[in-house]
């Protein structure tokens, strides 16, 4: 049992550095072109336009970038949230107005200020479908079309969404980011729906 969790644990971490290769190898012009496209795509859901409330993660490096569409969303009127990292393997969402407010970190990650008057404040204690109705985007280096994904090792997203009542989750990806298969443990959450340029699995 412990030979077979090492060989799972070599696996993910084995796709994790393929994948990370590959993200950062798209070339800048393709990259900025396919940023684009995704953002336009989630721009014209349903799904946004009936968002009152996104969670977003603000991107960094090779990352589908999130900034336009967090920008738009704000100019739309929506509230959106942007996490930050805290002691003891905790992350939670705050509210953000303004990209310019943000600070990077110890890691150059843009991060709001912890701030308990403007934490996200709907997860486990009440349910979104009584609270409003909010989309969450979500970062990852791989995802497949069964809408499996895999981050960055941390666990972060895994732990945070399972304390959600209800919640619709979407995966921000490049072609070149959708594999046959993504490992999954038992903490691993699905996502709802993971958008390319080229398609959209759900």
């Amino acid at each position: 049992m412990v030979t077979s969790q090492m060989e799972f644990d070599r696996q993910k971490e084995e796709l994790r550095r393929k994948m990370r290769e590959i993200r950062d190898s798209i070339p800048d012009e393709v990259r900025e072109e396919e940023n684009k496209t995704i953002t336009n795509i989630i721009l014209h859901t349903e799904l946004y336009e009936t968002a009152s409330c996104i969670l977003s993660y603000v991107s960094f490096g090779s990352e589908v970038d999130t900034k336009e569409l967090i920008r738009q969303a704000i100019r739309d009127g929506k509230r959106v949230y942007v996490p930050k990292v805290l002691p003891h393997g905790k992350m939670d969402f705050f509210l953000c107005e303004d990209l310019s407010l943000l600070v990077r970190n110890e890691k150059g990650i843009l991060e709001p200020e912890a701030n308990p008057a403007r934490l996200f404040p709907y997860t486990t204690h009440i349910s979104l479908d009584s609270a409003e109705n909010c989309m969450i985007l979500v970062p990852g280096l791989a995802f497949d079309a069964k809408l499996g994904r895999i981050g960055y090792g941390a666990g972060y997203y895994d732990r945070y969404l399972s304390g959600f009542c209800k919640k619709m989750t979407i995966g921000m990806a490049f072609k070149e980011q959708i594999v046959e298969e993504v490992p999954m443990g038992q903490d691993d959450i699905l996502m709802d729906l993971v958008v390319t340029p080229e398609q959209a699995y759900f």
